[in-house]
């Protein structure tokens, strides 16, 4: 477990607790498979990326959460530029993904455009450049993926917050 400096390690999970969340997460992702089939998605794993990150590394804030869409898109569509340029010219069309990518760093190290060039962003390019993934894959489907992953994830994750504020004022 990470620890920043000066903040105290939060306190170890009770394996009561541990064993709810992990039934949650496990119904979250049956859930998400459900979805998936009846709407035709496919990669799902660009959508568990999206539920891996948020849950990850933006603690599951709503508030990151267009971001980490934006960006995951913005990652997708340069990891696609970066195809479509090796289909139509061998290894001189990668230059302008390459080009674009480079930028990105830049960007990203200064903080600007932080909406799409986020860590989301370096993420998606990175996985999606995979040559293997190169090969097969359909930029439209991930797309749409990370899309619906997003209002799904997100939407779940909100509306159990609002179910349990809604639980605490009625107890109140």
């Amino acid at each position: 477990m990470a620890v920043t400096a000066g903040a105290a390690p939060a306190p170890p999970l009770t394996i009561a607790l541990a064993a709810g969340i992990t039934l949650g997460v496990v119904v979250l992702i049956a859930g998400f498979l459900v979805l998936g089939a009846a709407l035709g998605l496919a990669p799902l794993y660009a959508g568990f990326l999206i539920l891996w990150y948020f849950g990850n590394i933006d603690m599951l804030d709503d508030k990151a959460l267009p971001a980490l869409c934006v960006g995951a898109l913005a990652g997708t569509a340069t990891a696609w530029l970066l195809q479509a340029g090796v289909v139509a010219a061998g290894a001189v069309g990668a230059i302008p993904a390459l080009a674009v990518i480079v930028a990105a760093i830049f960007c990203q190290l200064l903080g600007w455009l932080p909406l799409v060039i986020n860590r989301a962003y370096m993420l998606y390019v990175t996985v999606l450049a995979a040559p293997l993934l190169q090969q097969h894959e359909r930029f439209d489907r991930v797309l749409l993926t990370i899309v619906v992953a997003t209002v799904y994830f997100g939407g779940v994750v909100l509306a159990g917050r609002r179910i349990v504020a809604m639980r605490r004022g009625a107890g109140a």
